[in-house]
């Protein structure tokens, strides 16, 4: 009689925790935090391998600011699954709100190991390369990440940002086409081609590309500062000038300063 009750417990407990787990998501996309955080935790009392539960509790407690709440669920969930990708995504986020770049690098790493096509992991992965200035090892990131998703815009943006920061203006331009093809209504599309062609002095080209993000988006200050400058270039003093006006008009906190410069 004993080993029969015992043999149905052993069946139940985990039928029960998948019951509150799955009670705990119904309150969750319900927007009702308290009620599906306490599901989760009787998902847990009656199977504490339960890592889906520790996950989404490890995520509740993100998005209410209890961090060190979240940072012991993270750690739960990867404790139990210690190959599950997402968990170290989520952990890694969650160490860059609170300042630990060292294991968010980390935990990013291992996400993207476990699961090479894991998009959001690439995307972060080439920020933190951008950021820490390692343009290269950044290009090659998004390499990897346009290999997934040859369809997601930023990430031509991305890259592009990259090739320009190397002076590299050829690929820059190519990766802003593919942003602008992807993303016509995409103002910045233009705006970062638009300095690509400056750079490479072709300011009527240049001059386009921002006429197009100014027309999407007419009431950005800096496209009047980016065509002013491209007009000084081209030795075109009243339409610059014109144009570091409206940018005052628009609070531009340069316009007062290109104004004194190049017309007075």
């Amino acid at each position: 009689m004993f080993a029969f009750w015992s043999c149905n417990q052993s069946e139940s407990k985990p039928n029960a925790s998948k019951e509150h787990f799955y009670k705990g998501n119904d309150y969750l996309f319900n927007d009702k935090i308290p009620e599906a955080i306490k599901e989760f935790e009787k998902a847990l009392e009656a199977d504490s391998n339960n890592w889906q539960a520790t996950y989404q509790l490890a995520q509740v407690y993100q998005v209410q600011g209890d961090f060190n709440n979240s940072m012991l669920y993270f750690d739960k969930t990867l404790k139990i699954n210690p190959n599950f990708a997402l968990g170290y995504f989520g952990r890694s986020s969650l160490a860059e709100l609170v300042g630990d770049e060292q294991r968010s690098t980390n935990d990013l790493n291992k996400a993207v190991a476990l699961k090479r096509d894991l998009f959001v992991g690439l995307l972060a992965l080439g920020r933190k390369a951008y950021a820490k200035g390692d343009h290269r090892m950044a290009i090659a990131i998004f390499d990897s990440a346009i290999k997934v998703r040859p369809d997601f815009y930023l990430v031509y943006s991305m890259r592009g940002s990259c090739e320009f920061a190397i002076k590299d203006y050829d690929a820059a331009i190519s990766d802003f086409d593919m942003e602008v093809k992807l993303a016509p209504s995409h103002a910045m599309g233009y705006v970062n081609r638009s300095v690509a062609y400056g750079e490479m002095k072709n300011y009527r080209a240049a001059i386009e590309d921002i006429n197009t993000a100014m027309q999407l988006n007419p009431m950005w200050s800096q496209a009047y500062i980016y065509r002013g400058m491209y007009y000084i270039q081209m030795k075109v003093k009243d339409s610059a000038c014109g144009d570091f006006r409206m940018a005052f008009k628009l609070k531009n906190p340069q316009a007062e300063s290109y104004s004194k410069q190049y017309c007075q």
